[in-house]
């Protein structure tokens, strides 16, 4: 490891950056060294400015890609090297308003029916009763239930905030089922080891695979589950703010753009009185 790469390091933990964000702050500055053959801490002003426009011209990355290196060029240059960089230009072009394939009840219920490994449909089921992440439901620990309150705690999720989510009784005895057979100790969610998390990615595997299986031809991901739940939420009449303090939303306005889903789904298919999150039915 260069002493650059350590300090970067060093100084990433000193300002309590995530890991996810440590580790996409390294690569954006290991593509720019492999870029120009140079140690980062010798290059000008100029060639930093046309790095980028190769990122946008050339490579036609993202905004959300470029502003992500951007913000890992000003963290090296004025955190790590005490060095004063010029505004970089960045154009702001107007972000994609995308509405996702959002799953309806009786959809969500013939995904959950539809797994066939028992601790990735947990897991699905975690999802879609909390609004949880797919990283919060795999760092989810058996200290974190809180039956008695009905509640479950999300330590550290995104932005690095604890919150509480819903802990329903439907859960909870589809919960049970799954603690007789695996007797998790710390992991809820756990993979080999019952010390460490199930990965991911078998998550997102076994979530296409039940979405094949149950035939549904939308675009379907693990995360499709929050957004399940949150739109089957404000269908059953849960107030907004109450909804984002369960997504963990620091902004009322990220929340608000489910309200603006919900209206435009066809609420005839699934009558109001039916909108229940089924979760008893699917236990």
């Amino acid at each position: 490891m260069t002493p650059l790469r350590q300090a970067m390091i060093d100084q990433m933990d000193l300002r309590g950056l995530a890991p996810k964000t440590q580790q996409a702050y390294l690569q954006q500055i290991k593509e720019l060294a492999r870029y120009y053959h140079r140690s980062p801490d010798l290059l000008t002003d100029e060639e930093l400015q046309a790095y980028l426009l190769y990122l946008i011209r050339d490579r036609q990355l993202s905004h959300s890609s470029c502003r992500q290196a951007v913000h890992a060029l000003v963290f090296l240059y004025s955190r790590v090297l005490q060095r004063r960089l010029p505004r970089m230009a960045l154009a702001h072009p107007k972000r994609d308003q995308k509405i996702p394939d959002l799953l309806y009840p009786d959809e969500v219920l013939a995904l959950l029916q539809h797994f066939v490994r028992p601790k990735p449909r947990a897991a699905a089921f975690l999802a879609y009763a909390t609004g949880m992440r797919i990283s919060e439901v795999s760092a989810l620990q058996v200290q974190d239930l809180d039956g008695v309150h009905n509640r479950i705690k999300v330590r550290q999720g995104k932005g690095q905030k604890d919150r509480y989510v819903l802990f329903t009784e439907s859960l909870k005895q589809n919960l049970r089922d799954y603690w007789r057979a695996f007797r998790p100790e710390s992991y809820i969610i756990y993979g080999q080891y019952k010390n460490r998390p199930l990965d991911s990615k078998y998550l997102r595997l076994d979530m296409k695979a039940a979405a094949q299986a149950a035939g549904i031809s939308k675009r379907v991901c693990f995360h499709s589950l929050r957004h399940a739940f949150a739109t089957h939420q404000l269908l059953n009449g849960m107030p907004l703010p109450r909804l984002q303090a369960l997504l963990g939303h620091k902004h009322l306005q990220t929340t608000f753009r489910y309200l603006q889903w919900v209206a435009l789904m066809d609420v005839a298919r699934n009558p109001t009185e039916d909108l229940l999150c089924g979760l008893g039915r699917a236990a």
